[in-house]
């Protein structure tokens, strides 16, 4: 690993690469992303539009929901503070 780095420091060229390199997979990471949340709108959606035309009491439902994300939100953000913790 020491020599990766060194071999990166020592090269411009290499480092132009490897930071371009690293963009990219940084830039699909993120497209992945957007994918997702784009998917579990459109589930949301549907979900809705299943309690409304069942005759379930929606605003209840959505409470529920939203109280589930914003704990699970909340567990993401604990977890990327203490990521890097090794204590």
């Amino acid at each position: 690993m020491e020599q990766f780095v060194t071999l990166l420091v020592e090269n411009p060229l290499y480092l132009v690469i490897a930071v371009i390199v690293s963009i990219a997979v940084l830039l699909l990471f993120l497209k992945k992303i957007l994918k997702l949340l784009a998917v579990v709108a459109a589930v949301s959606i549907l979900y809705v539009a299943y309690l409304y035309w069942s005759g379930e009491n929606i605003p209840e439902t959505v409470k529920s929901v939203q109280q589930a994300v914003d704990e699970s939100l909340r567990k993401g953000a604990d977890f990327l503070r203490n990521f890097g913790d090794t204590d």
